[in-house]
């Protein structure tokens, strides 16, 4: 059967993309434009923190969980099983793993989109993976891939939308706390790759000297809660410690009301796009396949600094582009 007669009877689509919170998020435009064009009841496949957070993306019908880590060939069979009685036509796999493309085979699902490695002779639509040269966005790699069985949308942007009853919470979290709505800062100093991460001490003075003039919000994992002790002594100075306090959906409310969210190249800030938040984000030239290019702030109106080495950026480069943008 050609591939334009098949796509007429795509009425269920799975898609694979069980990996962080960045990538995961940069998904949603090729979302968007697989539901555009096919109509189809679409269930994603995420990584278990990110459960949740995927229920508010409007074009997601149902989420399954998948942990990134290797699984046994019982673990395998058992959620191909699973996923074969859901009878899929089609599967998108966006992170190629060897799990996915035979978990995607296993399922007998006839139409198996991804890219060609990592086993990707299971697949039976796939495309040459040319991210690791980062010559486009990540965003425009995920809709490269599904404009091959025919999916487009003029509809770029990044959108989740929070449930009512969440907003709520945050409204009466900020209230609590004397923040106003876009009248503080958030600042997040870490993620998962330390070699891309500004000083923490820069980070530190960044937000005592903010804190002076306006209120400063700092977010982080539970992870990063011994480190982010430290802000904990600029309390009586405007900065509220909020490291390892917050779920997703929380950290995405507080970033929903912020001015602004300062940040290394990390996944809240893929989040703070999400809702409509702008940022300026902080590069050093690391390997191309972590290129501003390929992981820059998706929209208008958010900054990026960068300098062949990150630790080069200074905290007053940052502090005037700041008091440009919003004093």
């Amino acid at each position: 059967m050609s591939l334009e007669k098949f796509r007429l009877k795509i009425e269920k689509i799975l898609v694979f993309r069980n990996d962080r919170l960045g990538e995961f998020l940069l998904i949603i435009p090729a979302l968007r434009a697989l539901k555009k064009v096919f109509q189809a009841k679409i269930t994603v496949v995420a990584n278990p923190y990110l459960k949740e957070l995927a229920k508010c993306i409007p074009e997601v019908d149902e989420v399954l969980i998948w942990e990134p880590k290797k699984h046994s060939l019982r673990e395998i069979f058992s959620f191909s099983s699973l996923l074969r009685k859901k009878k899929f036509d089609l599967a998108v796999i966006f992170n190629p793993t060897k799990e996915a493309h035979l978990i995607s085979f296993l399922s007998r699902i006839p139409l198996r989109l991804g890219y060609h490695r990592k086993w990707g002779f299971l697949l039976n639509r796939k495309i040459k993976d040319e991210k690791d040269q980062s010559r486009l966005h990540e965003v425009e790699y995920n809709l490269q891939l599904v404009k091959e069985i025919g999916a487009y949308t003029e509809d770029l942007s990044l959108r989740i939308e929070l449930p009512q009853e969440e907003l709520n919470k945050t409204q009466d979290f900020l209230i609590s706390q004397t923040l106003e709505p876009k009248n503080y800062i958030v600042i997040s100093p870490f993620c998962s790759n330390s070699l891309k991460e500004w000083p923490l001490k820069n980070f530190l003075e960044l937000a005592e000297k903010l804190g002076k003039d306006i209120k400063v919000v700092v977010t982080g994992s539970r992870e990063d809660q011994e480190r982010g002790r430290l802000f904990n002594g600029l309390k009586e100075r405007g900065v509220l410690n909020l490291i390892g306090k917050t779920d997703l959906l929380q950290l995405a409310g507080i970033l929903k009301y912020a001015e602004v969210l300062i940040s290394n190249d990390s996944g809240p800030v893929h989040l703070a796009c999400c809702v409509g938040v702008e940022t300026v984000v902080l590069f050093g030239n690391t390997k191309p396949s972590q290129s501003s290019r390929r992981w820059r702030p998706w929209g208008e109106g958010h900054i990026v600094i960068q300098k062949p080495q990150i630790f080069q950026i200074r905290v007053e480069e940052v502090l005037r582009i700041l008091k440009d943008a919003i004093f």
